[in-house]
């Protein structure tokens, strides 16, 4: 149905009649502009939010055309021609108002298109950052985040290259699915940690607290806390094994930790934890097992023990950011 103001019943048939017809002629004073464009206003909002949103412009005008013919029936010559003005300028600016207000962009109403953020963490340092959800992600040295500035999808869906550990707001209605190169992990609200670099055979996922699901091309499997699905990338197959968290988390607490770690698996590690590079020429590098765990330490001091441990290794600087370790690995050490 199509509103009647307040002002429309309320004010004098004459009234309005002779404000109208001062209307066409171009003889309003700026009072009676004043009350021609207060009842304009009142008409739009009333019958715009009820009658426009929801109806074609042809049904709007045979509504309104309806209620001109009703209004004219019982009334004198002079009156209904008087009336049949005022109903068509108000016909004029409805139907026209009508055509602008909805069609018309309008900031708070159209949808407007997501924009991305990305975050990096430099070499040799980590970044924790909240999501507009409130989820945190900390960022390895050299790992970064793309992520939106809303979430106003059914999903949270983030991407990540690198190594990051998430603290993940709880909403069932709303997934929270972190994508990287080969893996797309999806949760509820846990905390978790991935590591996915590209250059990197291997990429984890591991479960801190709640329960995730990982998917893997056709592969999928769902973590317990202190568990870890591994990807490799070679054999495109992914398994599930127990681990201590720590030994994946510790990172972000500035605490550089090895568990029985290969020598080249010791070198990324360095390397990622202190953003240097190290070229590796020792042989039979793969047969060293090392393990230690280091707090905040300088990187001299950790490459100082491992010379202490392995007396047949030896290291130089080419410059502050590049290393050659050199030498002989044969033995398993911890340190």
């Amino acid at each position: 149905m199509v509103f009647i103001t307040e002002k429309e019943k309320n004010m004098k048939p004459y009234t309005f009649r002779n404000i109208i017809r001062k209307f066409l002629q171009g003889n309003t004073s700026t009072d009676e502009n004043k009350i021609l464009k207060d009842f304009e206003n009142e008409l739009l909002v009333k019958n715009a939010s009820e009658v426009f949103a929801h109806t074609s412009a042809d049904t709007v005008h045979s509504e309104l055309s309806q209620r001109i013919t009703k209004k004219l029936s019982p009334q004198p010559f002079y009156y209904r021609w008087s009336v049949a003005a005022a109903a068509v300028l108000l016909l004029i600016i409805g139907i026209a108002s009508w055509s602008w207000f909805f069609s018309s962009p309008n900031p708070t109403a159209m949808s407007t298109p997501t924009q991305w953020l990305s975050a990096s963490a430099t070499k040799g340092k980590t970044l924790t950052l909240t999501l507009p959800d409130g989820s945190t992600v900390t960022l390895n040295s050299g790992s970064s985040l793309r992520y939106p500035s809303a979430f106003t999808t059914e999903k949270r869906e983030v991407q990540l290259d690198g190594e990051a550990f998430f603290e993940v707001t709880h909403n069932p209605q709303k997934p929270f699915i972190v994508k990287t190169e080969k893996l797309t992990t999806e949760v509820l609200g846990t905390s978790f940690n991935i590591e996915a670099f590209p250059s990197q055979n291997e990429a984890r996922v591991t479960l801190v607290t709640g329960k995730v699901r990982v998917q893997a091309g056709a592969q999928q499997c769902e973590l317990l806390p202190s568990q870890q699905a591994v990807f490799q990338k070679t054999t495109q197959q992914m398994q599930v094994q127990n681990v201590a968290t720590n030994d994946f988390t510790d990172w972000k607490e500035g605490i550089l930790r090895f568990r029985e770690s290969s020598l080249p698996t010791v070198v990324q590690k360095i390397e990622k934890f202190y953003g240097v590079q190290i070229r590796l020429e020792v042989e039979n590098a793969e047969h060293c097992h090392l393990s230690g765990t280091f707090v905040k330490e300088d990187l001299n001091v950790v490459l100082k023990q491992l010379i202490f441990i392995h007396s047949e290794l030896s290291y130089e600087y080419i410059d502050s950011q590049h290393l050659v370790l050199k030498g002989t690995c044969s033995t398993r050490s911890s340190y």
